[in-house]
């Protein structure tokens, strides 16, 4: 989203514009759930953090401060907190991929024009990436998944540049590693 347009957006929406709100909440939903789907596995599950999330949104908007971070990056933090205490309250682990929610995901990542083949490695992508470090899948999933640029990453996990891209680096190689046990 255009920075300027987002900054009015956040203004009027702390001011109390639901509207402003309202387009927050549509312009960033897809992207904070799909981040909450692939890391809770479920849909019911996923939808209610994701829900949980907007409305941290909401009750914290008054006390949001603009920073080096954009605003994606205080949400993700939310959703991160959300997603956390999700499984604190369920046991502690993270649930099997549910395969409707699997197909939802990857429709949303990998277009409409997507083979099969493609939907397929995309699965083995998910699955792998459930097997990496915390950190690595991390920020592989805000870098590959949801998009977020180097700058973007490092604000939302709280690192430099320069650590993002080693994280990333290692992320991969450890990805690529699971990826060729799997298939081997």
């Amino acid at each position: 989203m255009e920075q300027s347009r987002e900054r009015e957006l956040v203004r009027a929406a702390q001011a109390g514009d639901e509207s402003a709100v309202e387009v927050l909440y549509r312009d960033h939903y897809n992207t904070i759930y799909r981040y909450v789907l692939l890391r809770v596995g479920g849909r019911e599950e996923a939808e209610d953090v994701t829900s949980l999330v907007f409305l941290g949104m909401v009750r914290g908007l008054p006390r949001f401060r603009w920073k080096e971070k954009p605003f994606i990056a205080w949400l993700y933090g939310i959703a991160q907190k959300q997603v956390a205490h999700h499984f604190r309250s369920a046991s502690g682990r993270q649930a099997e991929l549910d395969p409707g929610a699997v197909e939802e995901a990857i429709a949303d990542t990998a277009g409409p024009d997507a083979t099969v083949g493609q939907k397929e490695e995309r699965l083995r992508l998910m699955v792998a990436m459930r097997m990496l470090p915390e950190s690595q899948r991390e920020v592989l999933m805000l870098r590959y998944v949801l998009g977020f640029p180097i700058a973007e990453t490092a604000a939302a996990v709280g690192r430099s540049e320069g650590a993002v891209k080693q994280v990333q680096q290692r992320g991969l190689a450890t990805l690529r590693d699971v990826m060729s046990e799997g298939a081997g």
